[in-house]
């Protein structure tokens, strides 16, 4: 295990001083396999190839569409039209929060983060550039509200409410009080800490607005706001109610967003930009998920798991602690609990209840995984142009401690109830 750490930490380190993840995931990987006297070019090429290649198979279009249908809501103005309207309507101070907020509906619509990142991006830049707000704040709101409870949500479509009720035969509103009351703890800590940030990066502007959360909406803005969702909605629509797949989807979005704003935009130049804004955030991505295949496949990890399995814990304790390791070393929430089921599943599943295993495990997921190497996250500052050093001390508050309260709420609930 001390091998997988080192290599963890030359990973972290390499992304911290500005090494792209393309050149960080294969070094630290090297690393960690020459500690482990084995064949590195031939697991490189069995393990870190085929995660990688995987990854792009699975998700190049929906990066593709999802950039595209993003840049023609940013060059059309209409995630400006909707900025104005969330500002129209919520006050200055509480621009971040509206954020969060509809990033928690769109997740709990199955849009995943990958999409959330070119959808809501464009907007959230529109509203923080109204509000005075700093552009750095950004990414904790956006991804706050799908982390915390898009992905954990009782009900979620998420892919990790299917994982569990596949495994465990459960349904998709499994561990429902739980989940709620620990949610609704982390989501509250989350809000509470934006709201906090928003006050003091308003306060170093010198921008004072009013404290009212709510204003009337002007009519001009609310008609400009229904139009220009009508992409967004298209893609929610049949991706949660109709159930199509995230491709048929977001091509229906797309379309619709070419077709409502043809004469405003130039759509040769749109769409060449788009390639380049989806495939630098996809080769990221893909390179974690190399990196995690390559850690998933070591005996020594998965000895390293069974260890933890004999502790005189709590089981949900102890299954919770499993799945935020397996989480943070693959940078993945959905990785996390691939690998904690696979590896320590079937000796969980003897002791517990399996309602509350489901979400048990879905909220330990979400708490590690968004550490500097999550894809997601790499995907959102390629995108974005952020900086780490401006962006991941906020981004760390929200989506790592605040779903760390929320599992530690889930295990205390187990314990009482």
């Amino acid at each position: 295990m001390l091998s997988i750490t080192i290599g963890f930490i030359i990973l972290i380190t390499l992304i911290i001083i500005k090494v792209s993840i393309v050149v960080a995931a294969p070094l630290a990987s090297t690393v960690i396999l020459y500690l482990n006297n084995l064949n590195i070019l031939e697991i490189l090429n069995s393990q870190y190839l085929p995660g990688f290649a995987g990854f792009v198979q699975d998700y190049l279009f929906i990066f593709l569409l999802s950039a595209l249908l993003g840049k023609i809501m940013e060059e059309s103005d209409d995630a400006t039209f909707i900025g104005e309207f969330v500002l129209d309507v919520l006050s200055h101070r509480y621009a971040a929060v509206g954020i969060f907020f509809a990033s928690v509906l769109l997740s709990i619509g199955g849009i995943s983060a990958f999409v959330l990142i070119f959808t809501i991006y464009p907007i959230a830049k529109a509203v923080f550039e109204e509000a005075g707000l700093s552009k750095s704040l950004i990414l904790a709101s956006i991804a706050g509200g799908n982390v915390i409870v898009g992905l954990s949500l009782p009900g979620s479509p998420q892919v990790h409410n299917l994982i569990m009720m596949d495994y465990l035969n459960t349904s998709a509103l499994a561990g429902l009080s739980l989940g709620l009351v620990s949610i609704s703890v982390g989501a509250a800590a989350a809000i509470i800490y934006l709201r906090y940030r928003s006050k003091s990066l308003l306060a170093e502007s010198k921008n004072n607005f009013k404290d009212s959360i709510l204003k009337k909406p002007e009519l001009s803005k609310l008609l400009n706001f229904l139009t220009a969702m009508l992409p967004l909605l298209t893609v929610f629509i049949f991706l949660a109610v109709l159930s199509r797949p995230p491709v048929v989807a977001l091509l229906l979005g797309v379309v619709l967003s070419i077709i409502k704003n043809f004469r405003k935009v130039n759509l040769l130049e749109i769409l060449n930009e788009s390639i380049s804004n989806a495939v630098l955030p996809l080769m990221f991505a893909a390179s974690a998920m190399g990196f995690g295949q390559v850690i998933s496949s070591l005996p020594v990890f998965k000895d390293f798991l069974q260890t933890l399995l004999n502790l005189p814990l709590n089981p949900y304790l102890l299954v919770g602690i499993i799945t935020n390791i397996a989480a943070g070393l693959l940078g993945s929430a959905s990785g996390g609990m691939l690998l904690t089921l696979s590896t320590v599943g079937e000796n969980i599943v003897q002791l517990v209840d399996p309602q509350k295993l489901h979400r048990i495990v879905i909220i330990a997921s979400t708490g590690l995984d968004t550490l500097p190497h999550n894809s997601a996250y790499l995907a959102m500052l390629a995108y974005t142009g952020l900086k780490f050093k401006d962006t991941y001390f906020d981004y760390f508050m929200v989506t790592v401690l605040a779903p760390l309260l929320s599992f530690s709420v889930a295990v205390l609930f187990t314990i009482i109830f």
